[in-house]
């Protein structure tokens, strides 16, 4: 067996045992918080190194940011373990890569586990975000009936918490134990509507914001939303079906891309590596991935329309 793929199966073996060990922590850490309410007032909480440096690391600013992405994702995974699997995932690359093609390629292989990494937190906090603004009719209608009952807007979001089901089930009832706890219905919804930022969500918070300001119609006005919100739902899906077409030829655009190099290398041995040895070369490569990178971005900008 050749040294890089024992790199590679290494790099499986570390990734697989730092999830491992952040699913533990994370058990640990339920547990713990189960434990800590029971607990008399004045008892200190025990801690473990691995919530420590979680904490600190959510402390900077990018780890508030991607705490933030995170939760918008819906994964249940700490901050330090996301960090972790992409430095991992980042070194196999360089040393299964850069064996196989050169240093050069090792590098654009790190970067790009990089951005896969992010590219799948995207894709959740996207997935995620569709799935809350699929709900955000129904979650009107709820809060309507609920105001039309005469329930308080922090009581009608309890309910909505109990009646809807995930991703607004998830949401609402953080923004419900938030109020609970003392936290301002401004600051609740304004927390709400920055974890899933969309122009539906921003006018149904702006019209609950206004209405506990100043009164008014809200039953009226939430009936109205909701109307509104189930014709922009089916224009959504009208617009992602006709660009279809449009998005499998981004990805297929990439694995072409990929391919293609592999091909090369396949094809002539070793040319790849003399080509990332040579400063020519080196510039030729550049050049074909900027072209090939913004070829990508092109195509992702042409089919995402903001409906």
């Amino acid at each position: 067996m050749t040294l890089p793929y024992i790199a590679l199966l290494l790099a499986v073996t570390l990734a697989c045992a730092v999830w491992g060990a952040g699913d533990l922590a994370a058990g640990w850490e339920r547990r713990r918080g189960i434990a800590n309410r029971s607990r008399l007032e004045g008892e200190a909480p025990p801690d473990g190194p691995l919530a420590v440096f979680d904490r600190r690391l959510r402390r900077t600013e990018l780890g508030r940011v991607l705490a933030r992405r995170i939760t918008a994702a819906g994964l249940a995974m700490r901050v330090s373990t996301f960090l972790l699997l992409m430095v991992l995932g980042g070194c196999a690359a360089i040393l299964l890569i850069g064996q196989l093609l050169g240093p050069l390629f090792g590098v654009a292989a790190a970067v790009a586990v990089g951005a896969v990494f992010f590219g799948y937190l995207r894709r959740r906090e996207d997935r995620r975000k569709e799935e809350f603004i699929a709900q955000l009719p129904e979650l009107a209608r709820v809060l309507s009936n609920a105001a039309q009952a005469g329930l308080s807007l922090r009581t009608a979001i309890g309910l909505a918490a109990d009646e809807l089901d995930d991703p607004a089930r998830t949401e609402l009832r953080r923004a419900a134990d938030g109020l609970r706890l003392g936290q301002s219905l401004d600051a609740a919804l304004g927390d709400l509507a920055e974890r899933l930022p969309s122009r539906e969500l921003g006018v149904l918070v702006s019209t609950l914001l206004v209405s506990a300001r100043s009164g008014g119609s809200l039953v009226t006005a939430l009936r109205s939303i909701a109307e509104t919100l189930d014709d922009r739902k089916e224009i959504r899906r009208e617009v992602r079906t006709i660009l279809g077409q449009a998005v499998v030829s981004n990805w297929a655009v990439g694995i072409l891309g990929i391919a293609g190099i592999a091909m090369i290398n396949q094809i002539q041995p070793g040319g790849l590596r003399e080509m990332s040895a040579h400063p020519v070369g080196q510039i030729m490569l550049a050049v074909g991935a900027a072209l090939f990178v913004a070829s990508l971005v092109i195509i992702r900008r042409i089919t995402r329309i903001d409906v």
